[in-house]
């Protein structure tokens, strides 16, 4: 029996949760001395985002076939995942005055900035590969609460990815652009596993499809996996580089600044 028709998904407690984040988010917001409406509309979009992976039919869809699956989880990663990263959720309820500063905390984002470039990515492809190169994925298609285990890991990892990549500070801008190239690589790596298999990976996909089936539709999940990290991770390196030039560039004016300065001075 399949998770939706096992358990289902309570539409009204899914309408309630989101509903009860863009509340929660909107009434820190407006405590900010300058709320920031792109901020307001990308954490609305972001929630609506990962409600929408999780209505009833994108989970009729999943079931069907791989690569309705993987449109469901790229739903969550490349859409609703850096939309509410983009919101700033923490410093927003921090500005708001929700989030009292502490010594640890400081301690926490000190370390975060220093180990984000290789723990994000590390930890959402760490996720990616576990997932889809062993039985979780065909499993959380019968079990209802692997099923949700999985989809938080994806939403977790993808927003610590997205975080390391889009905010660990200008200082950090070479681990960032490492960062990036190692998930273009991944991700790669991963599509060319699943297009090269000459059986489906997915028994349950295969037993309701047949083998040539769910092998096209496979193949089909892995080009969507291909092209939308390409897509996703070639706007970021370019970023990365721009900002990590436009950052030596800042620097190398600012020390001529303060060369003639000097100079000036010692006249």
């Amino acid at each position: 029996m399949t998770v939706l028709a096992h358990a289902g998904i309570d539409h009204a407690a899914l309408v309630v949760a989101g509903t009860g984040l863009v509340a929660a988010y909107g009434a820190s917001w407006l405590r900010r001395p300058r709320p920031s409406a792109p901020r307001l509309a990308a954490w609305v979009v972001g929630v609506a985002g990962v409600a929408v992976a999780s209505l009833p039919f994108m989970e009729r869809v999943a079931e069907r076939t791989f690569a309705g699956h993987m449109v469901q989880h790229l739903l969550v990663i490349i859409v609703a995942a850096p939309l509410l990263v983009v919101a700033r959720p923490l410093q927003t309820a921090r500005a708001a005055g929700w989030l009292p500063v502490t010594r640890a905390g400081r301690r926490l984002g000190a370390w975060w900035h220093h180990v984000a470039p290789l723990l994000g990515p590390g930890l959402f492809v760490l996720v990616l590969f576990a997932t889809h190169l062993t039985p979780i994925y065909d499993d959380a298609l019968t079990n209802r609460w692997l099923h949700e285990v999985e989809h938080a890991a994806y939403l977790l990892s993808a927003c610590a990815m997205w975080a390391a990549v889009l905010g660990v500070g200008r200082h950090a801008a070479v681990a960032r652009i490492g960062a990036v190239f190692g998930l273009i690589a991944a991700s790669a790596f991963l599509g060319v596993i699943l297009l090269a298999a000459t059986a489906p990976l997915i028994p349950t996909y295969e037993a309701r499809l047949g083998t040539g089936d769910a092998l096209a539709d496979q193949r089909t999940a892995a080009a969507l996996m291909w092209v939308s990290g390409m897509l996703t991770t070639l706007p970021l390196l370019v970023a990365a580089v721009w900002r990590w030039a436009a950052t030596e560039q800042r620097i190398a004016e600012r020390a001529e600044t303060l060369a003639d300065a000097a100079v000036v001075t010692s006249r």
